[in-house]
């Protein structure tokens, strides 16, 4: 299957998809923000979809939290996917917190379009490494790559105008 093909057919999945995503509303901005089953602790990285108003246009962000006992350098990030090398990707900062625990969590994302090879080599594998500059490494399995799966077809669906 080629990339348009593998396209075409997430596109297909997400009418049932995107009913099953978490969400969260932004009334300032007036959207609404999806993304899938996502821990609520701990080192991973997900896709988040946002939708202007009822039919509005989406964007698509990929999404990397770090937490550790000391902050990584989340400047560049190399991916590696069933143990090959997939691509990289130098986020940007969102945020970063201490959250009582003696950890740092920090967020960083970099928008869909500037990652798509690299995401699309991620959800067809089994397991990602996502390596930070200072080599600390997020571990994403199967039921992450998964949920960005599900994400990425809800996103397509959108974009396809259905």
């Amino acid at each position: 299957m080629d990339e348009q093909e593998i396209m075409s057919a997430l596109a297909a999945e997400g009418a049932h998809v995107l009913p099953g995503l978490e969400t969260q509303t932004d009334t300032t901005h007036g959207a609404t923000w999806f993304k899938g089953n996502v821990p609520a602790q701990g080192s991973t990285a997900y896709l988040y979809l946002g939708r202007l108003g009822e039919r509005g246009t989406s964007t698509l962000r990929f999404v990397v939290r770090y937490q550790g006992a000391q902050s990584a350098d989340l400047s560049n990030c190399s991916v590696l996917v069933d143990g090959a090398a997939s691509g990289g990707f130098s986020p940007a900062p969102n945020g970063a917190d201490q959250p009582g625990d003696g950890t740092v969590v920090q967020i960083a994302d970099v928008h869909f379009d500037e990652v798509h090879a690299t995401v699309l080599s991620m959800i067809g594998g089994q397991a990602a490494v996502i390596r930070t500059a200072d080599g600390k490494e997020i571990r994403l399995g199967r039921a992450e790559l998964g949920e960005m799966r599900r994400v990425l077809s809800a996103y397509l669906y959108l974009q396809a105008g259905q």
